[in-house]
């Protein structure tokens, strides 16, 4: 008996020790796993590429990283395109831009950054990878003072735009737009460059009645007075030209700018152009009142311009108001021009019609454009017409109510007008040839061409918009 209880004792110790020995093991293995061979946790690489951006409108390759759904761009290049300075450290990454300029800090992994040590947020955050940081575009380019146009190419302004209300665009001798912007006070002439910056030239109550050099260097107006002025328009005190005080309007500079033509008098019944010593010569002096909108040939040897006849009154032999009759069957706006190339020439009309006339001019081919309306007829559409040398006329443009129309210096055409789907469309013409330029749902108030024919500038909607190559760019906010 006594052997029978010693044997259960020992079994049931050996199955405590087991049970033991295999919580123990457990114990063990949760605690202290068995380690593998020595690893270390990488993260996963972004793919990182060159890419060409525009950075004011010139190509520039950067380093772009693809971060999910969103590409970032290297630091480094960003900060180049500004001219800014990139410094680091403890891992914060400071951009720099000038003395008086902007100072943006980051850090990798966090989607909070300090502008001028206020706080802000990106949407995806900055990445460091191979020892270069790579950061979201539009944040920093907007924090530093730039601007990004829309576009499938990204463009990057350094510089916004300047923004306002623009009127009067021109180009000067080198291609480069200047346009008024008549919402400033006073009102200001700006040359706005291809790289998207802008420069002003002049400010000055005047500006609006100035009429700019082919040059794009000078501008001539009258004062109340008559007195004809022109003015540097880089800088210099307006110089009086000549001292002749005679009402003078329509100001119209000859190709070579050593002439400017103007209508002269009280009643517009001259034509006059005046030379850079201030001495005036008379063109045309047929005592016809009413002349506007003098344009000169591309040649320098013929003026166009417009004559307004308002009627022709008779009476009685003792001229009484009772017997006073007006004619208007010959009243209208027609177009005259004048050979100043041949001795003791006399201005010739060019037309008859009834419809009325605006911005008369010469084409490379010799002929007379202008642009034909009917203002009392609210179902008629303005038209461009021209007629040759020999007489005939053509239709230019005539699906679209055109409204407004210019000329370059070598005798090309833009015209802009309303479709019928409501667009605004402008049109060039080459040697007789009709090209779709542009089209936008903006109103077109004015519009002008370089001098070489090249380039078109429009203003729709108050803003200056460029069109080049059969590309458009808005270079004004």
């Amino acid at each position: 008996m006594k052997n029978n209880k010693m044997l259960q004792i020992i079994a049931a110790a050996a199955i405590v020790t087991t049970a033991l020995s295999a919580g123990t093991a457990e114990a063990a293995t949760v605690k202290a796993p068995v380690k593998s061979p020595a690893s270390k946790t990488v993260a996963a690489k972004f793919a990182v590429s060159s890419a060409h951006i525009l950075v004011n409108g010139h190509d520039v390759t950067v380093q772009m990283l693809q971060a999910g759904n969103g590409k970032l761009i290297a630091v480094s290049d960003l900060a180049k395109a500004f001219g800014a300075s990139v410094t680091s450290a403890k891992g914060v990454i400071t951009i720099t831009t000038g003395k008086d300029g902007h100072n943006l800090q980051f850090q990798a992994g966090s989607k909070t950054f300090k502008l001028n040590g206020e706080a802000h947020s990106f949407t995806t955050a900055p990445v460091l990878q191979d020892n270069r940081s790579y950061v979201e575009v539009k944040p920093i380019v907007a924090a530093l003072g730039g601007e990004i146009l829309d576009g499938q190419t990204l463009n990057v302004l350094t510089k916004e735009r300047i923004s306002g209300s623009f009127a009067s665009v021109n180009f000067d001798a080198r291609g480069q737009v200047l346009a008024v912007r008549d919402d400033a006070d006073p009102a200001e002439l700006l040359q706005l460059n291809s790289d998207y910056s802008s420069s002003l030239l002049s400010s000055t109550d005047n500006l609006l009645s100035m009429t700019i050099s082919p040059s794009g260097d000078t501008a001539a107006y009258t004062d109340e007075t008559g007195q004809l002025y022109l003015v540097a328009l880089h800088g210099g005190s307006p110089l009086k030209l000549g001292s002749d005080t005679s009402v003078k309007t329509d100001l119209a500079w000859s190709a070579d700018g050593k002439k400017i033509f103007f209508v002269q008098g009280d009643k517009q019944e001259k034509i006059s152009y005046i030379t850079l010593d201030g001495k005036i010569t008379e063109v045309v002096a047929d005592k016809v009142e009413n002349k506007s909108e003098v344009h000169v040939s591309p040649d320098g040897n013929k003026i166009s311009y417009i004559v307004n006849i308002t009627g022709v009154a008779s009476t009685d032999k003792d001229g009484t108001e009772d017997s006073l009759k007006i004619d208007y069957s010959s009243a209208g706006e027609q177009i005259y021009t004048l050979d100043l190339g041949v001795k003791d020439a006399k201005p010739a009309a060019v037309t008859t019609s009834a419809d009325n006339k605006l911005y008369p001019a010469f084409l490379s081919n010799g002929s007379v454009a202008y642009l034909s309306a009917d203002s009392d007829n609210p179902n008629a559409k303005g038209s461009i017409k021209a007629i040759s040398a020999d007489g005939k006329n053509q239709d230019l443009i005539n699906d679209v109510d055109v409204t407004i129309s210019a000329t370059s210096a070598n005798g090309n055409l833009v015209a802009a007008g309303e479709a019928a789907d409501g667009s605004n469309k402008v049109y060039s013409i080459v040697d007789g040839v009709k090209t779709e330029i542009y089209s936008t749902k903006a109103d077109i108030t004015d519009l002008a061409i370089s001098a070489d024919g090249t380039r078109v500038v429009v203003v729709a909607d108050g803003k200056i918009v460029v069109i080049e190559n059969g590309k458009a760019s808005q270079h004004t906010k």
